[in-house]
């Protein structure tokens, strides 16, 4: 058996020159110094090579050149698919929203981990029928959370909208790179806080670290920035009895609503209503998570998110959730307020040291 002396101190390895950059397990060394471990190449588990977070939206078709209002935006787009080609992801691990499409206040968890079958929604255009799951790596997650405190649900038969479908058309086309959903409920309240979405995702990273097998994982986030939509919470005195009884009861009509959904933002893209942004709140949340002055963040409560952002900036809580996973440092590859698109659409990014 092969071994290397690492510095924890430094994060060096002893009597080399270079930080150390591996994906392979240590253990102390006997007798030693306890700072000191011994480097073991047959105990290999997984790397995080990079970090993703970006806006979704009905109205961005990833495949169609975009000029014009939402150009910049694809900009950083670019940037990010670029990050990850250049990674080779073995996965994507993606934390995202659910729309009432496949999870529903009738059993509405904060937390759901796909561990086996993943079926894409097809709403709005975003990949539709079976989605590959790398089911020992999402096991490998769930089981690690679970012992770190958390309780996530789990799903052997999990449905995701655009949510988490249209990341995974925008970095791969070839719909064959495995993935990892976690849905956080952003849709209804009681959601979540912000803090134990951060809590949660840190769980998650640590979890990849320690999973099984030699692969490179990239995390994404999906979600926000600024927009106000169609309330459907039940804690929103806005949200109509219909839409209430949908969003309870709505299980077995969720294609035929979706339908309405579809057409409803198709006609007012037709007639080019716009959407409400708040462009300076967005860009102090980007400055926050990037800048590692989280704490604000954390802070946050739903009534001043609905206030300043929207009820559909909720879904940064996977952003924050994604960037617990990561722990490193990010920039913003690009934003831009559309509000034709009826959002603040943004990307940040971050990636290991070649």
């Amino acid at each position: 058996m092969a071994c290397a002396l690492i510095d924890l101190r430094t994060n060096r390895m002893c009597g080399g020159g270079g930080h150390l950059r591996s994906n392979h397990r240590f253990r102390a060394k006997e007798g030693g110094d306890p700072w000191s471990l011994n480097f073991r190449e047959d105990e290999i588990m997984p790397v995080i090579e990079g970090f993703v977070a970006l806006s979704h939206a009905p109205f961005w078709d990833p495949d169609v050149l975009v000029e014009g209002p939402g150009a910049a935006f694809v900009k950083g787009v670019d940037r990010a698919r670029a990050l990850v080609r250049d990674k080779k992801p073995d996965a994507l691990v993606i934390f995202g929203p659910d729309h009432f499409r496949n999870f529903f206040y009738d059993v509405l968890p904060s937390f759901c981990i796909g561990l086996e079958k993943l079926t894409g929604f097809g709403d709005y255009g975003t990949p539709k029928g079976d989605m590959p799951v790398d089911q020992e790596l999402a096991r490998a997650i769930h089981t690690s959370v679970i012992e770190a405190g958390f309780d996530p649900a789990f799903s052997l038969n999990m449905g995701a909208d655009h949510g988490i479908t249209q990341p995974c058309a925008v970095f791969d086309q070839s719909h064959k790179l495995p993935i990892v959903p976690i849905m956080i409920n952003c849709a209804g309240a009681p959601r979540p806080p912000m803090r134990r979405c951060y809590e949660f995702g840190k769980a998650v990273g640590d979890a990849i670290r320690s999973a099984p097998g030699n692969k490179r994982v990239v995390i994404v986030g999906s979600g926000g920035l600024s927009h106000w939509v169609r309330p459907a919470s039940a804690d929103n005195p806005e949200t109509t009895a219909e839409t209430l009884e949908y969003a309870i009861n709505g299980r077995n009509r969720a294609v035929e609503y979706s339908a309405e959904r579809d057409a409803f933002l198709q006609e007012r893209i037709d007639n080019g209503i716009n959407g409400k942004v708040n462009a300076d709140w967005d860009n102090w949340f980007l400055k926050c998570l990037t800048s590692g002055d989280i704490e604000p963040l954390l802070a946050l409560t739903d009534a001043e998110i609905d206030e300043v952002a929207g009820n559909g900036a909720h879904e940064l809580r996977s952003w924050i959730a994604a960037a617990g996973a990561w722990g490193g440092s990010s920039e913003v590859f690009s934003y831009e307020p559309v509000p034709s698109w009826v959002t603040g659409m943004g990307c940040i990014g971050g990636s290991t040291p070649v």
